[in-house]
């Protein structure tokens, strides 16, 4: 039975094509019109290559508070010294237990913070949430690197100080590849195609779905 071709197989091969073209120095235009909302103001000649949702995580700083039971319990008698070290003890599990939460909840985590549409252009980004839209250059982008298939992590300066945020989408790897053929062409993720889902080039290359052919090169592959 051949195997199936996804839509996320077919965003990962668009993505290298726009890659490789942007790669050579051609021009990158999708093969088809790009539907979204959003319309081009990042540059003159901006082209949109694709959109599709996202949801967008941030690093939340855990809150780490930590109240010890210290509350006093004596009895006499024998049947009163030996329920005085029950509660004793008892405390002394709690406050572990309660010191031990408060370390894990200390331990910043990512967090979802909101979904919406991504657009990727030649020349930046839009996030289109509920709050607003925001556009993005890939100027304003100081590091960026994809943390496993479908999520990038990125670092930049926004309007109101800089930021960190994990995107998650179909075309995380094209904001990646559009970005660093813009501002950082010798990232190493870039040079080795390490920022497409490992194994998936050689999957790409067997399958056929609907004429679509082998997979295109990636920008730096023989």
């Amino acid at each position: 039975m051949a195997e199936q071709w996804t839509q996320r197989d077919r965003a990962l091969w668009l993505t290298c094509e726009l890659a490789l073209a942007g790669a050579r120095g051609l021009p990158v235009r999708p093969p088809d019109p790009v539907a979204s909302a959003v319309r081009p103001q990042l540059a003159d000649g901006e082209t949109l290559l694709a959109a599709g949702p996202f949801t967008r995580y941030v690093l939340r700083a855990g809150d780490g508070s930590y109240r010890r039971s210290s509350g006093f319990f004596f009895a006499t008698g024998a049947v009163g010294l030996a329920a005085t070290a029950a509660v004793a003890a008892g405390q002394l599990v709690g406050n572990a237990r309660r010191k031990r939460a408060a370390e894990r909840d200390a331990a910043p985590r990512w967090e979802a913070a909101g979904t919406g549409l991504l657009t990727v252009s030649t020349h930046g980004f839009y996030l289109s949430a509920p709050g607003g839209l925001a556009a993005w250059s890939y100027a304003a982008v100081g590091a960026c690197e994809v943390g496993r298939p479908g999520l990038v992590d990125l670092s930049g300066q926004s309007t109101t100080g800089p930021v960190r945020w994990l995107l998650e989408s179909d075309w995380a790897e094209l904001l990646f590849a559009m970005w660093a053929l813009a501002a950082h062409p010798g990232h190493p993720q870039l040079a080795s195609g390490a920022w497409l889902p490992p194994g998936w080039l050689a999957r790409a290359a067997s399958v056929r779905a609907g004429g679509e052919g082998v997979a295109p090169g990636l920008p730096g592959a023989p």
